[in-house]
């Protein structure tokens, strides 16, 4: 019973840690007027650490001569969580089908 509740405990810091780490940053900047220069180069942020995410997941490492390779499951499900993302322009429906997508082909195979 100890064991689970400082294992619940640490469970729950971690959550409440991850958690201040991203609401204080925005907390942070709402309170500071930013120049529009700054606004521009911070509006180009989510969109290189979105790409950089999936450069991140299509390409695999490994040891040998040719070092690289393609995650093939990856791309089998990026290209339907696309498909969805622009029909229903929803990031919970997207993320939600992308898990289902990759959860099952993970199953299959």
């Amino acid at each position: 019973m100890t064991t689970t509740i400082h294992m619940l405990t640490i469970i729950i810091l971690c959550g409440i840690v991850t958690w201040l780490t991203r609401i204080i940053p925005f907390v942070m900047i709402s309170k500071v007027q930013l120049s529009e220069r700054v606004i521009k180069w911070l509006s180009f942020i989510p969109i290189t650490l979105f790409t950089a995410l999936i450069i991140d997941g299509i390409i695999i490492q490994e040891e040998g001569m040719m070092g690289y390779r393609i995650n093939i499951p990856f791309l089998v499900t990026m290209l339907p969580t696309i498909v969805i993302a622009v029909i229903s322009r929803s990031l919970t429906v997207t993320i939600v089908s992308g898990i289902i997508i990759m959860a099952t082909l993970r199953w299959i195979f």
